[in-house]
């Protein structure tokens, strides 16, 4: 059964891990330019990279393979999974296989395991490929190229998580036993595919929104309400999932911050030198004028109920394990979707 299965289906696997293998050779060759260019700042300067280099293409090439293999198991779910059951059911073509010898387990089996595994290994490969080339210390300020503090970007977020090598397997996995759920139970490629591309897309965002926050309990950082911490309520590093920032009271609450009541602090100071004023007094009267107006802003605050500034958020180097618990997510899911794949099996008429 298993050499019929690649008989039947031997093109639709080799586009589809060959499409996927070779986005990893081309991550590997940019990938190791990287690591060659990394430190030279020839044409990248530590401020912008020129449109115009190749050094620009290829960081824009990581780019999109990036946000690519982030979303390559939807496609993989609607144009593979679906369609290697769909097609035998339309034209009926999948009474031959149910009439033989053969048990409908098998039949559903073999196409999982010849088709469905070697595509979710091809999407492993290339995520272990992806994430090789973010270990570059790389001085070029592109944001989904290097995971340096200063980018912003978290390896937690969208791109870089979805593309790592055991969410973008579990992922696919997840998508392609979806599609060929849909097909089993819809029996209609066009309809399957829709219902694929939505259900696929809703884990997805699930996970992200809904799930992977809690995977660990966050680090809170509490931020007093001093003058020095008014114009830096955003963390400096870049190197962390950003969960929720705001005042809170000193129980723990939100709390809104109406800053048009605190907005005329300090108004009605004298902020010019005086002409008789020399330039030492000057300073010593400004000073003085801005520690009482941070006093008085401050007491406004509080005024309101606020007593800090809180941040919550994961740091980066939790990735590892976020990958291990959401890929045995995706996995389990995709076994229990199984059962109901095998239900609607049992109610194809040969």
């Amino acid at each position: 059964m298993i050499w019929v299965t690649w008989r039947q289906f031997r093109t639709t696997i080799l586009a589809a891990v060959g499409g996927i293998l070779t986005l990893a050779a081309i991550a590997l060759i940019c990938g190791t330019i990287v690591r060659q260019r990394t430190g030279q700042r020839s044409a990248v300067t530590a401020d912008y990279v020129d449109e115009s280099t190749f050094e620009w293409l290829v960081a824009a090439s990581l780019v999109s393979i990036g946000v690519l293999a982030a979303l390559l198991p939807v496609a993989l779910g609607v144009l593979v999974g679906v369609t290697v059951f769909s097609r035998d059911i339309e034209r009926g073509t999948h009474v031959l296989g149910l009439s033989q010898s053969v048990s409908r387990a098998r039949w559903y089996g073999s196409r999982i395991l010849v088709v469905f595994v070697p595509v979710s290994i091809a999407m492993a490969v290339l995520g272990a490929a992806l994430e090789w080339t973010r270990t570059a210390d790389a001085l070029w300020h592109y944001g989904y190229l290097s995971r340096a503090t200063w980018s912003g970007h978290s390896s937690l977020t969208f791109p870089l998580f979805q593309s790592g090598a055991l969410t973008a397997a579990a992922y696919t996995a997840l998508a392609l036993v979806l599609g060929s759920l849909a097909a089993l139970l819809l029996r209609y490629t066009l309809g399957s595919m829709v219902v694929t591309l939505v259900a696929v897309s809703a884990f997805m965002l699930g996970f992200q929104f809904g799930a992977r926050p809690h995977y660990a309990s966050p680090v809170v950082e509490a931020r007093p309400l001093d003058a020095q911490y008014r114009v830096a309520y955003t963390s400096d590093e870049g190197s962390v999932w950003q969960l929720s920032e705001g005042y809170v009271d000193a129980q723990g609450r939100r709390v809104e911050f109406d800053y048009r009541k605190c907005n005329q602090i300090g108004e009605n100071l004298e902020w010019s030198q005086r002409p008789d004023e020399t330039l030492a007094d000057y300073e010593a009267r400004e000073a003085t004028m801005i520690a009482t107006q941070d006093r008085e802003f401050e007491a406004c605050q509080r005024a309101q109920g606020l007593d800090h500034y809180e941040v919550r958020y994961h740091p980066d180097s939790l990735f590892r394990r976020f990958q291990v618990t959401e890929a045995s997510l995706a996995l389990g899911l995709s076994l229990l979707l199984i059962i109901p794949s095998m239900w609607a099996v049992r109610r194809l008429r040969p």
